[in-house]
């Protein structure tokens, strides 16, 4: 049996460099995914790496991910692999044909063996990867894999689809923020006298059935009006902000559908508004209300000594990846996936050379007292950072003509409006 060493070594160390990349995340739906009921998950596949760490080490839920199966061929591959709850699935270009369907059929036991357990397993079923706010049709694997399941147990499985979608706030940068939302759960027995009839067709409808769902969820800033949609979700993301919040649940409330169905009167309305903003030289954020992290700034000012080197540090190493990873990297698929990776490598090593160095000056406890205020000091700064053009706008907006403030709410709410 494969030992969970290595999941809980990740999901822990992820949460440092996850602490400066991610600003805030949101999940929504998780009322809809019940309690010892075998599920799977079926969602859009934006980012190689991030997609997996979100449901797995983020979501607070216990997730086996399928994933791209030649990595596994190596055993002590498959060993770490398998420990950090990833399974292997194989498409043709994986590997050699017979190595691919054995490797499948094998799967296709030990998911059927999990789900008679009750686990929960993810898969991408758009079947690769691409950085873009868009949703490419959706391969059949999934409709395949839950028709297999309900004729393995006879149907008697109550195997439950969870169509799930993921968005990013950006692509390749800091302080991004993540949008993660579950659909009603699709039964699959229900396609029970559809499945008898014809497989193909059963498979087809399930798919089509996810890909409705991901079309409506995922934000499709891909094809017209980009520049309109990009800003109308960036002013979402301030619509559900809460400062002292990090992973938020169950709050989001603007639609995702309405901004992909962006009519030509509503964009001319965000790019009126987002001009206006510019001529003003204030932000949505400011006149949204939004709040801001005032705990976080607080304990950045309050730990200054400290963490304010250590952040110096972590963004000259952040800044040296980005680096990195545009120059040598050159296939888009793989940049935020490396440098998210390196991020937690090199961010496990900065917290080892501060505790070392700090515990040549200190005792046990005040090492590691000190220690954690340095760590989370330096995310603080991170955070404050981020907020820097916020706090210079809003002098700007407290100083702005009345009459233009009225303006620019009214824009906004009538915008909002639009999408709620």
């Amino acid at each position: 049996m494969v030992k969970d060493w290595v999941f809980h070594f990740c999901r822990n160390s992820l949460r440092l460099p996850l602490g400066s990349f991610v600003r805030k995340i949101h999940f929504d739906g998780l009322d809809k995914i019940p309690k010892d009921t075998p599920i799977l998950f079926a969602g859009n596949h934006p980012n190689s790496f991030l997609d997996g760490v979100v449901y797995q080490h983020m979501s607070g839920e216990i997730i086996s991910t399928l994933t791209r199966g030649d990595v596994f061929l190596k055993p002590f591959q498959n060993y770490i692999f398998r420990s950090m709850r990833l399974l292997p699935i194989f498409r043709a270009r994986d590997a050699d044909s017979s190595i691919a369907r054995k490797g499948n059929a094998d799967t296709m036991d030990e998911l059927f063996d999990r789900f008679k357990n009750s686990e929960k397993i993810h898969i991408f079923s758009e079947g690769s990867s691409y950085p873009e706010k868009a949703v490419r049709r959706l391969r059949k694997g999934t409709g395949h894999i839950a028709i297999e399941m309900a004729k393995r147990s006879d149907y008697s499985m109550n195997l439950l689809i969870i169509p799930t979608a993921v968005n990013y706030s950006k692509f390749g940068t800091l302080m991004q923020t993540i949008q993660v939302s579950f659909d009603d759960p699709i039964r699959v027995l229900d396609y029970k006298d559809a499945i008898q009839k014809d497989e193909k067709q059963a498979a087809e409808m399930i798919t089509n059935q996810i890909q409705d769902y991901l079309d409506n969820s995922v934000v499709t800033t891909k094809g017209d009006h980009t520049e309109a949609k990009e800003f109308l979700q960036e002013m979402m993301i301030n619509e559900h902000y809460q400062a002292f919040v990090y992973k938020s649940k169950n709050t989001w409330k603007s639609s995702i559908s309405k901004l992909n169905k962006m009519n030509p009167d509503l964009a001319d309305k965000v790019i009126l508004y987002k001009q206006s903003l510019i001529d003003d030289k204030v932000d949505d954020a400011n006149v949204g209300g939004r709040s801001f992290d005032a705990i976080s700034v607080f304990f950045a000012l309050f730990t200054l000594g400290i963490s304010f080197p250590v952040y110096v540090t972590w963004w000259l190493m952040w800044k040296g990846i980005m680096s990195f990873v545009g120059t040598k990297i050159k296939n888009v698929i793989f940049k935020d996936s490396i440098a998210v990776g390196l991020g937690m490598v090199f961010s496990l090593f900065l917290v080892v050379l501060v505790g070392t160095l700090l515990s040549f000056f200190f005792s046990k406890v005040w090492t590691i007292i000190l220690l954690i205020f340095a760590v989370y000091g330096a995310i603080c700064w991170f955070r404050l950072v981020d907020l820097l053009p916020y706090f210079w706008n809003k002098i700007t907006w407290v100083g702005l003509d009345i009459n233009k403030k009225e303006s620019l709410i009214q824009k906004r709410k009538e915008i909002m409006r639009a999408v709620s």
